[in-house]
């Protein structure tokens, strides 16, 4: 195996780190060279986080997320005063500020595709949903959702999204059921 020899300076705190694990490794070489491999290896650690498990990870470090059975979160729904929720959720933009959270810059300067991508994440990593995906359209975007919670949340959740998109400066279109939520959003005044 071929030597290199290096030269180099470092700081105070860091040469007294490398004398301090020199002694337990017998060498700086042996330090230096081990402290290498572990960033080696610690960057190949496992594969990336896919987009919900990244939010999740947002959302912890937020402490704005509270787990609740989904059936008592169904109770909660059926029982609640939704225009009072959705009165939260517009007040408070909730789902604006989850989605730059996410994307860690300004709703308005997100893209449209960035604020439908944003929205269904948030949807999905709830659980509250069954299925949630969007499909481009060419001149609009069509967002559906299927779920087992009930008209009284179809209606919250359309109150939600509309009021998101809205705010962002798009025209939307919704249609609900007892189980399904379509949003069509219209491209125009976005891109």
């Amino acid at each position: 195996m071929k030597n290199h020899r290096i030269s180099t300076t470092i700081s105070e705190k860091h040469w007294k780190l490398l004398k301090k694990h020199a002694e337990k490794f017998e060498t700086q070489q042996k330090t230096l060279e081990l402290a290498l491999e572990s960033l080696e290896n610690s960057s190949k650690k496992g594969p990336e986080l896919t987009l919900e498990e990244e939010y999740w990870m947002r959302l912890k470090w937020a402490k704005s997320a509270v787990i609740i059975e989904k059936n008592a979160f169904k109770l909660l729904i059926e029982t609640a005063n939704i225009e009072l929720l959705n009165e939260l959720f517009i007040r408070d933009k909730i789902v604006e500020y989850t989605i730059e959270l996410y994307f860690q810059k300004p709703l308005e300067v997100c893209s449209l595709e960035e604020v439908i991508n944003g929205l269904v994440i948030n949807l999905k990593i709830t659980n509250w949903f069954d299925t949630v995906d969007y499909t481009d359209e060419d001149v609009y975007y069509t967002m559906r959702m299927t779920h087992s919670m009930g008209l009284k949340f179809s209606k919250l959740i359309l109150v939600v999204v509309e009021n998101a998109l809205k705010t962002y400066g798009v025209k939307v279109e919704g249609i609900i059921s007892a189980k399904t939520i379509f949003i069509k959003c219209l491209k125009i005044n976005s891109e």
